[in-house]
Order: C-alpha cells, then structure tokens, then sequence
C-alpha cells in the first residue's frame, strides 16, 4: 500500500512509564510542515482530581483469564482500590515492565514477567495486550470523532529506543502483530531519530531552554546529540543535517539504564536502607495500596527538584509503613531514621516527612553522573562528537528541572554547547515518530551498532582453529561454528546498503538451506560462541524445484532501515526464495 492511500498515520509510543498515541489524517498532511495536525489527545484522566494528560502510565490490569480490564490511569486506580479492599491476589497488575525486555539476555516466546505480586505470564501476552490497549483507546477516539477507519487503512509506527538489538525489536513487532496490527502495515521507529525528525519543525516558542532560534535554522552540516531520556533508558546518538532537510546518524546509538524510573529505584532503596529489606519488602507485599500511593507522590515531586532548590521536598509517608517498622523490627519509622543518623536531613511535621533538597538531589546523582560520563565520553572521544556544536535533549525524564540543570552547567556553562528542550519533551518522541511515518526517508544513513555474520562451516586451517572444532564432511576438513563475518559494527550504511552473500546446499534434492545469523559488539568475532556473541535469528530458505546437484543460493542482507530485510535469489532459477528470519523458536 502506497504511502498516501492510508487514511492515517498513527504511532504508539510504548514507554517505561508513560505510554501515548498520536495521530494525523493523511488529508491533513503538509510535506512542507509535516507537524501540522497531530493529535495527541488530552483524553487520559489522571488521579482524583481527573487532570488531562497526552500520556498516561504504563500499567496493565488483567483478570485472573488474563483478559484486558483497563490500562494506564485507571488500571492504577482500580488496581490500588483492590489493593485497599483486599482483592487483588486473583488479578494481574503489571507495571513499568518494558525495561525487563532491555534486561532479558535471552528474549524468546516463552520469556516470562512478574507482576506486582510475581505472578508470571509471557512477556509476548503483557506487551501485545497492552498495545491492544492503546489500539483500542485510539479507535474509540476516532469513533467519537467520526472518523470510520480500520486497521489495515492506517500506517503504523511503533517506537522504541535505538539501543535496543534486532531481536527486541522482532519481540515489539510480534507483540504488535498479536495485538492486531497487521505487520505489513506497521513500521518501527526509534525514539531519538523520531525526536530528531520532530524538532526540526519546532518554531522558537516550542523551545522551554535554549530557543532563541529556531532548530532549523541550524546550517547544512551541523552536527548534535540528542539525548533522548525516558523513563527507563537514556539514548544517546549524533547526527547531522544533510541537505533537503534531511538527517544522517553519524556516530551509533548508545546509552544505558539511566532513566527516570532509576530516581524511583533510588528513592525506594533510601527507604529500604532507612526501615531494612524485609520491613520494605512486607511493606510493598502486604501494603501495596500505600506503596502505590507513595510511589505516586514521590512521582509528582520528582520533576521540581533543581540544583538550586533550598526548600525542602515534603512527602507523605504512609502510615502503614511505620506500622509495618513496628510490627517488624518493633520500632515506628522516625525511630528508625535516627537510627540511620538521618534526623536532620528527614524532619516531620503531622504525616509529612521534609527531606532536605541536598538528600533528594543524591537520588539523581547516580544517573545524571552515568549520563554526563556517557555523554562526554562521546563528545571527547569520537570524530563525530567533536563536531558537535548543540545538545538536544527530549524524552519525560528531561523535563525534570534537576536533569537539564546538570546537563546546561556541564555542557553549555563549561563547553560553550547550545542546548535546547522542547517544552513537550515527554510528547516529542511520539509525535516525531508520526512524522517518521510520513517521511521515513528523511533519515538516510544510520551506523550499526553489531558485527553480523552467519555460522559457517569453514575450511579448517591448522594453527588457526581450536583442534576441538575440527569436523570431517565428505573427506574434506572444516572448522565447526565459525563467525562468517559480512559486515562490521561502527559502519555508516545508506538506507538499503545492500551485503550480498552466496551459500550452497549440502545434499542433492535439499529443499531448503539453513542458515543462523549471529550479531556481536565487537569487530573480529572468530568462533559463534565468542564472548558477546549472541544469535539474532534462524534463516531458512526454501529451494525452489529441488535438483540433484547443489544449488548457489543468494542472500542480500539489507542494512540501513531501523530493522534488518532479507532478499533472496535462487541462481540457478533466479527465482527468488522464499525466506524469513525466525527470532523466536
């Protein structure tokens, strides 16, 4: 389907915290600007006071069949009004679990997740469930505007960040396909190039730090950094501008687990440290409701903390909590921090705990000092980073006032840099990735970040191989699981760079060859179980009209798109054959 005979274009913007939808009609599509008219419905209720947002949490609630019962805001009410009444144990309620999919080494079909309880399903089923959930909300929007359309007549884009490997983002695309997105229909885009692309459009208003003039005005052959920092990671790449508007990575997307939810993470072990693991760990189990709550609070405080602040932060802390220290260790909770020679950084007044800003500012400092270390590493070290002249920072964990204080004072006070934050940060992700969808060409080189090779059988060469892989077939020796290396990692490739390679069957009439591709971060992989080699997929392609002799099959491997396509051609036939890469068995 052509481009322009889609009704619409929409992207899913599925995020460790927050997760959204925008849209814009094909009829309302401006090439010149293509921003216009994209809608990021405020139809998300949050909290009692039922304030709008254009995102809404990452929270899934499934019945005890494992059927949908609500998502985002009010999957979290419900689940904590269960929680409170005692009726949660027949319930899934999983929360903030996309980072799970960046921890898993090895991520496949049957690749489990805990809920809040540790109750477990496959991650395929939480994933696929909640983009249904999206799906749905965004159909139902449409419905009440009276736009009839059905899946197959919208484009799809689906978001995640660049640092995620081939095989994750197979795993989002199969969640998608399960969810009911056709997957011919649906293109995946990253996160930073999607924020990139966004901003190139933004008028000087758009700009909360650092907007006196507007982004596109930046000269063919500026080169910048985006530091896309969400929930869970901090994603970080350069690029620079090309003519036409267009845009080209120039040094590989990097980055870490250095996102917002790490401040949460933080906060939750100063408490633990303060009343001990056990009482936190009853507290969390037996108390979620007040968890929850906590949670929720320190949430909304979070983003308010700067470099400056010299008020203190003040939070409620649950009473439960304190009668959970009780019952456990026999002391309340103001006991236990002066205990923990903490009563002066942690004072109260009624239910409230005053935490001293020095104390809150601790929380960030692990991940904004692994951010700016990143960050400088790339700007010191590398060709492309010392070209850069501006930092772009986007993503819900740079609006925090903390984060761009840090980010201004490291590198614009002391380095000179220009940085610029959009005042919709958290929304440039998803809205950029709209504008993807429309121009996906706009990107037109990207640099790889693995080696990719295939498992061959080599010829075996005394003194080179390790004499352990040494097989004999048909009275020829080969070396057993050797790295057939086709390209290298650090590669700048155009979109559609093509590596073409020839394999041969093994037997007369073989109906199909099999061949595993491997992918590792380093250069000069030798053997497929070499440290960081990882597999990414099975590849197996049909023969057509099966012969007796051997047959030379070609595979174009084809790089340069946010995801790895495969071609391949019969020679003797030309027929091509047909063939998919299997990331999960």
């Amino acid at each position: 389907m052509a481009d322009n005979e889609y009704l619409l274009v929409a992207a899913i913007d599925f995020g460790t915290t927050y997760s959204g939808y925008a849209f814009q009609l094909t009829s309302e599509y401006d090439p010149e600007d293509p921003t216009k008219k994209i809608l990021s419905p405020q139809a998300w209720n949050k909290g009692p006071a039922k304030l709008t947002s254009m995102k809404t949490s990452t929270c899934l609630l499934l019945d005890n069949n494992q059927n949908i019962d609500s998502f985002g805001f009010v999957a979290e009410e419900k689940y904590a009004d269960l929680c409170m009444d005692g009726d949660n144990k027949n319930w899934y309620f999983f929360r903030r679990f996309k980072m799970q999919l960046h921890d898993t080494k090895e991520l496949n079909e049957t690749t489990t997740i805990e809920d809040e309880t540790k109750r477990k399903l496959p991650a395929l089923t939480v994933f696929s469930k909640s983009i249904e959930s999206l799906t749905k909300h965004l159909f139902g929007l449409l419905e009440e505007k009276k736009i009839q359309v059905m899946s197959h007549e919208i484009k799809w884009v689906l978001t995640v960040p660049a640092i995620w490997d081939d095989v994750a983002k197979g795993f989002m695309r199969k969640a998608a396909e399960l969810a009911g997105i056709p997957s011919d229909h649906l293109t995946i885009a990253l996160e930073p190039e999607s924020a990139s692309l966004f901003c190139q459009y933004l008028p000087v208003e758009k700009f909360s730090v650092g907007g006196q003039v507007k982004f596109s005005d930046a000269k063919v052959g500026t080169t910048y950094m985006i530091v896309d920092l969400g929930g869970g990671t901090a994603d970080i790449t350069v690029h620079e501008k090309v003519t036409n508007g267009k845009l080209k990575e120039v040094h590989r997307a990097s980055g870490g687990p250095w996102g917002g939810t790490s401040i949460d993470g933080a906060f939750i072990k100063l408490i633990s440290d303060i009343v001990g693991g056990p009482v936190m760990a009853t507290f969390m189990r037996e108390q979620t409701f007040d968890y929850l709550d906590l949670m929720r609070e320190f949430e909304s405080v979070k983003r308010n903390i700067s470099l400056t602040t010299t008020d203190t932060v003040k939070i409620k802390i649950p009473v439960s909590l304190s009668e959970t220290c009780s019952n456990v260790v026999k002391k309340d909770f103001k006991a236990l921090v002066k205990i923990a020679r903490k009563e002066k950084q942690i004072m109260f007044v009624g239910d409230k705990a005053k935490f001293d800003p020095e104390l809150m500012r601790t929380l960030f400092r692990k991940a904004t000092d692994m951010i700016v270390r990143h960050m400088k590493n790339i700007l010191d070290n590398t060709p492309a980073g010392k070209k850069v002249s501006l930092i772009l920072m986007v993503g819900g964990f740079s609006e925090s006032n903390f984060v761009q204080d840090v980010i201004k004072k490291e590198f614009h006070e002391k380095s000179g840099r220009k940085v610029l934050i959009p005042k919709d940060a958290g929304i440039s992700v998803v809205q950029g990735a709209v504008v993807y969808g429309r121009q996906p060409e706009n990107i037109t080189s990207r640099v790889l970040r693995f080696t990719y090779g295939a498992e061959l059988n080599e010829s075996f060469q005394e003194h080179v191989h390790e004499p352990g892989r040494k097989i004999t077939i048909a009275g020829c020796d080969y070396c057993q699981g050797y790295f057939g290396k086709f390209i290298d990692v650090g590669t700048e490739v155009a979109v559609g760079h093509k590596v073409s390679k020839e394999y041969r069957t093994t037997g007369p009439f073989d109906a199909h060859c099999d061949i595993t591709v491997y992918v590792t971060p380093y250069l000069k992989p030798m053997y497929t179980d070499d440290v960081g080699c990882r597999k990414l997929g099975s590849l197996r392609l049909e023969i057509p009209d099966p012969s007796k002799e051997l047959r030379d099959i070609a595979v174009d491997y084809v790089f340069g798109d946010t995801e790895l396509h495969i071609k391949v051609t019969d020679k003797k036939t030309m027929k091509p054959c047909e063939a998919k890469l299997k990331m999960f068995e």
